[in-house]
């Protein structure tokens, strides 16, 4: 009989998203609790690549003991269709539940049962389920706990542990619903993420360009101005570099960005007067046009 080639895989776990299963870790630190964890992936193969852009809180029904954890599935199917509407391409990735209340290193046989049971229900939308378990908590250590990685795929009676160095934690804006009341927000996100802005299809691509090539911008969020921006140093031709922030903003529901540079300098004075009037669609597209006309500036001044 034929059987499947072994998977790979790699996983990215937005920062805010963990720190806030971490977070209801703190809350409920003598039962069972959990979430689910949603986000984007890509396939090629047996090779699987896994965006973690959100978690979605246990919800207000969920029952929790010292050994076990229901989640209320009603609500967390509330506030998934909510996020779906605006963003079709995010998936229900998997689970992540704690086992540090009580000891159990990693998963128990019920959850092997639970997980296979998902995995291979018809209405799955993906082959796979992508299962997190909170196993420790460590005392004035960074991370607040540990957690382990766990793959199941369909037809397969196999688990997989993922190891720690195939996971990244990534500073990427994560994914919470906008438009709910507050008691219908995740709980696993009471402050810090419910500020967050809906993430946008051009955020994850910024995310994902920036990363690959400009690994030095990294994505902030302005509590005072509620707004995402990206700052950092970028290379320009002479070896020099230019501090860069791309700031985005809104109008009329549609979003762009404007960008700013530490460079001042009086041969770059032209360039000031029209970036102060000009916007982009996307952060990325603001910073490669600034370097270019950057690197521009600099070419021309060289020349003369």
């Amino acid at each position: 009989m034929f059987k499947p080639n072994r998977p790979s895989f790699s996983v990215s776990f937005a920062r805010l998203a963990l720190e806030s299963i971490f977070d209801e870790c703190d809350q409920h630190d003598s039962h069972e609790t959990g979430g689910r964890l949603i986000g984007t992936y890509q396939k090629r193969a047996s090779s699987y690549d896994i965006q973690v852009l959100g978690v979605l809180g246990p919800g207000p029904r969920a029952q929790r003991s010292a050994t076990s954890f229901f989640q209320d599935g009603e609500h967390q199917e509330r506030i998934f269709r909510k996020i779906e509407e605006t963003h079709p391409e995010v998936e229900h990735l998997g689970n992540w539940h704690t086992h540090h209340v009580n000891g159990l290193s990693t998963l128990s046989g019920g959850d092997h049962a639970t997980y296979h049971r998902i995995v291979n229900h018809h209405n799955h939308n993906t082959d796979f389920f992508y299962a997190l378990l909170v196993v420790k908590k460590n005392d004035h250590r960074n991370p607040r706990y540990e957690v382990k990685h766990f793959f199941f795929r369909r037809d397969e009676g196999d688990v997989y542990e993922i190891p720690n160095y195939k996971v990244r934690i990534v500073d990427t804006p994560t994914l919470w619903p906008l438009g709910i009341d507050q008691a219908e927000s995740p709980s696993t996100a009471p402050e810090r993420p419910s500020q967050q802005p809906l993430i946008t299809a051009e955020r994850v691509k910024d995310q994902e360009f920036f990363s690959d090539f400009y690994p030095s911008l990294r994505p902030l969020l302005s509590k005072s101005a509620g707004a995402m921006y990206w700052k950092g140093p970028i290379t320009l031709i002479d070896d020099s570099s230019a501090e860069v922030t791309a700031i985005e903003n809104s109008a009329d529901g549609e979003s762009f960005y404007s960008i700013t540079t530490d460079r001042k300098e009086p041969d770059f004075a032209a360039l000031w007067a029209q970036y102060g009037e000009r916007s982009f669609r996307s952060a990325r597209h603001a910073v490669l046009h600034l370097q270019d006309d950057l690197n521009r500036a600099i070419y021309r001044n060289k020349r003369g």
